[in-house]
């Protein structure tokens, strides 16, 4: 079970933190100074520490008061907006999407300028998980967009695929050791860049070169594909990314493909779930216009 604190003492502890003063959140609040004080000494037993030093007059957050005040802050002004939203009819439609935060930052984000565009009245919130976090998410979002895997299943959820994964061998186009490779045994000499996150995707894309390889290959390793991914346009080597998602950086030049004519390495596409809702024709247009946005090229095939 939760431990939540009450309600008045964190609006009390977010008023003093604010105004740094018991006297300034008490007529904030509209309530009397030691009505404030007693919600604050209330917080802090729950708690078991302090979260204020005084400074003469005033107040002042102590180190981990102010950790814990600017997140008690954001959602303090979180729950009033969906209090808002309640009591408004007119308000904007609130649509929470979870994406890793790979895939927000490469293909998601920069289509999304277009939704905005299209339907002002729909509001959609990002929430950026990583990859290693996709068997823990909660049931709070509408959308959830991920790899698909038999962890992802969620109930009342629908699931549709999105954009196939076909990994291409990329560096940045300036990389000195482009004109050394000339079959994809070369890359064994090259410098290559590893994702934690799928960490034998090198030794696949091998295999499906008919190049034999031993279990591990040399090369730095990154907790975060975007870090990955910025090395590799950064020069310091060469990664294997989706090709769906990485046409910004194709198209604009910052990264070349190797041998993709070659080798073809599909892994589990993106899926696109959604929960079920007879009642929410808000979520049918964002899922439908988002299942419209991926290229024909790379959608996967649906066998059958």
């Amino acid at each position: 079970m939760r431990r939540l604190p009450p309600l008045n003492a964190l609006r009390s502890f977010e008023a003093a933190g604010r105004l740094n003063s018991l006297t300034l959140a008490a007529e904030a609040l509209n309530v009397t100074q030691s009505a404030v004080a007693q919600q604050i000494r209330l917080l802090e037993s729950f708690l078991g520490q302090k979260l204020f030093e005084r400074d003469g007059r005033a107040v002042r957050l102590t180190a981990r008061g102010r950790h814990y005040w600017t997140d008690v802050s954001v959602c303090l002004g979180r729950l009033a907006e969906a209090t808002e939203q309640m009591f408004d009819g007119t308000a904007r439609t609130l649509l929470r999407v979870n994406a890793s935060t790979s895939f927000m930052h490469a293909w998601l984000l920069p289509q999304l300028a277009h939704f905005r565009t299209e339907h002002p009245d729909i509001e959609i919130e990002i929430v950026a998980t990583p990859d290693t976090q996709a068997g823990q998410l909660d049931d709070t979002s509408d959308v959830v967009i991920r790899r698909y895997t038999p962890e992802l299943r969620r109930q009342d959820f629908v699931s549709r695929p999105l954009l196939r994964t076909e990994a291409v061998a990329v560096c940045a186009p300036s990389h000195p050791v482009l004109p050394t490779l000339h079959s994809p045994g070369d890359l064994l000499r090259a410098p290559l860049l590893h994702y934690a996150g799928m960490p034998q995707a090198w030794q696949y894309w091998f295999h499906c070169a008919q190049v034999s390889v031993g279990e591990t290959l040399r090369g730095p390793f990154f907790d975060d594909f975007l870090l990955t991914l910025r090395a590799a346009v950064s020069g310091h080597g060469i990664c294997l990314a989706p090709r769906a998602v990485i046409q910004d950086e194709l198209a604009h030049g910052r990264l070349v493909t190797l041998f993709d004519d070659i080798v073809r390495l599909e892994g589990p596409p993106y899926h696109c779930l959604f929960r079920l809702a007879d009642d929410a024709p808000h979520l049918a247009t964002f899922v439908n216009w988002l299942l419209n946005r991926a290229p024909a090229q790379d959608r996967p095939v649906i066998a059958g």
